[in-house]
């Protein structure tokens, strides 16, 4: 499949809260507004499927790559306080 690019604004990081799964094996997910995805209108807010992998500001999902903009100010705040890095993910 052809990776499709896009820009995700006001974005975070939300796990599929899975009992029976150990924690580093829950699935990681974006939500925000996305821009530039031919699938979505402008503005929309999208969930992604799967982080494959979160760096430099780029997110990459099975078949979507997201550059990341502005992430949520509560989201952002949280990772501060709890020492994750919001552009690589946990430590």
């Amino acid at each position: 499949g052809i990776m499709q690019k896009a820009k995700l604004e006001n974005w975070r990081v939300v796990g599929i809260d899975d009992p029976y799964k150990a924690p580093e094996a829950i699935s990681r997910l974006l939500q925000g507004e996305v821009y530039g995805h031919p699938d979505f209108t402008d503005g929309e807010t999208v969930t992604s499927s799967t982080i494959i992998s979160l760096k430099h500001g780029f997110a990459e999902t099975k078949n979507t790559k997201y550059e990341l903009g502005h992430p949520e100010g509560n989201y952002a705040a949280w990772c501060i306080k709890n020492g994750y890095n919001i552009w690589t993910g946990p430590k």
